[in-house]
């Protein structure tokens, strides 16, 4: 096989390969005997298909086979040889294989970035870890209340402003039902998509089992409803259970919770409400040092990755604004207006790739099966279903190579943060 290898750009190599006919020949003529032994025809004694029994057969696909073998072959010398870093397998599509002449092929693939990694370790940057303010702490505790709180029927004083009804809805629309739910948990502080919302609160507030409210609707532009979009129209919720939410006192939330006394329960809020901020902090600075290495480093980045980021962040804008209800004009508009920023942040996260990926080669950082498992289980707890049903998912979708990538960026991210110099902020 004669092998040359071109750079026509940073992160481009192509590659291009030929066989002379003699030794094609050779290897069809293996591939043939080969799958001899293999195939099951009438006629003939299992594994002693002849050759040409089998190329009348198949010899058309095996010498597909037999082209994709020298395929693979180029790519590995030319990778080795030239010590190149691919980001992915070539695509390639060689058309019909011709008996009796050279097989000639030249194909193209994407590069990793070749650059220098520079100082990762030691950054430093100013702390902003805000303290807990007793408002805050008070704060806290009144929202562990109402994430204790109970429902109890509103009885004659009727659904209070923050209680809940169980309710059947129906949407008209000149004078036509187009629109039924029934079942549904509705609050006078919620309204309904297309209601004016203190319509809504004061025709709900004091209605008791059985009773009937009407407001004015607004049909949304994204209705199922075709006709009705962005008509007029009413909106008709039949109380069926009215209740009124009942929050439990302090002493009581301290039962619930097992604290001994208040001043148990306020150092749990206080300790809370610090985890959370150290949490916070953690991220912003961890975002904040990744932006530091991104911006100091500069790299040549491959244009089909960008291209392809691009195309799924300009597909996801348009989806978005679909969803708003916007016109295909107003769309396309919007879309252009932002395709530059699209293309910087395309850049940007490509950058942070392969500059994690980097990182995580020189600290010898690398993820687990374990880890790999740990997540799939968080998966399946937060979408409540099966590890089982959460792995097929990744592995028809191809997603486990991205996966693996999100827990490595989560390592580099607090490895960066473990080693930033963290100073006070100046006064």
């Amino acid at each position: 096989m004669q092998l040359t290898v071109e750079r026509p750009a940073p992160c481009q190599a192509k590659v291009s390969f030929s066989v002379p006919a003699s030794e094609f020949e050779t290897e069809f003529q293996k591939a043939l005997k080969d799958l001899g032994r293999r195939l099951r025809i009438k006629g003939f004694r299992p594994g002693h298909v002849p050759p040409d029994v089998v190329n009348r057969l198949q010899g058309k696909e095996v010498r597909q086979e037999v082209a994709m073998r020298f395929v693979n072959q180029a790519y590995s010398r030319a990778i080795d040889e030239h010590k190149l870093r691919p980001l992915a397998n070539p695509s390639v599509d060689f058309g019909e294989v011709l008996a009796g002449v050279d097989f000639a092929h030249t194909f193209e693939f994407s590069l990793r970035p070749e650059f220098t990694l520079g100082n990762y370790k030691g950054l430093e940057l100013e702390s902003s870890l805000p303290p807990v303010l007793s408002e805050e702490v008070e704060a806290a505790i009144e929202q562990a209340r109402k994430n204790q709180a109970h429902p109890e029927p509103a009885g004659d004083a009727g659904l209070p402003e923050d209680g809940m009804a169980l309710c059947r809805v129906t949407l008209f629309h000149d004078g036509a039902q187009v629109w039924q739910r029934d079942g549904l948990r509705i609050s006078p502080a919620s309204t309904l998509p297309g209601v004016d919302a203190a319509a809504f609160k004061a025709a709900m507030t004091g209605k008791k089992d059985g009773e009937t409210a009407e407001v004015a609707l607004d049909f949304p532009a994204d209705f199922e409803v075709e006709t009705a979009r962005g008509q007029k129209g009413t909106c008709k919720v039949e109380v069926k259970h009215a209740f009124r939410v009942v929050l439990p006192t302090r002493e009581e939330l301290m039962k619930i919770i097992g604290a001994a006394d208040e001043a148990e329960l306020l150092k749990r809020a206080q300790d809370g409400l610090e985890q959370a901020n150290r949490q916070l902090e953690d991220q912003r600075v961890e975002t904040a040092l990744l932006e530091q290495v991104i911006a100091s480093h500069s790299m040549d980045l491959p244009p089909s990755m960008i291209e392809d980021q691009l195309k799924g962040r300009l597909a996801q804008m348009k989806s978005e604004f679909a969803s708003q209800g916007k016109s295909t004009a107003d769309i396309d508009a919007e879309v252009q207006k932002q395709e530059a920023q699209a293309r910087a942040d395309a850049e940007k996260s490509a950058k942070a790739y392969f500059l994690v990926e980097r990182i995580a080669e020189a600290e010898k950082i690398q993820v687990s099966e374990q880890e790999l498992v740990g997540e799939l289980r968080s998966i399946a707890q937060r979408n409540r279903t099966s590890v089982e049903e959460v792995r097929d998912f990744y592995q028809q979708q191809n997603l486990f190579p991205q996966l693996a990538m999100e827990i490595l960026e989560r390592k580099i991210r607090a490895l960066l943060r473990e080693n930033a110099k963290l100073v006070a902020p100046k006064v």
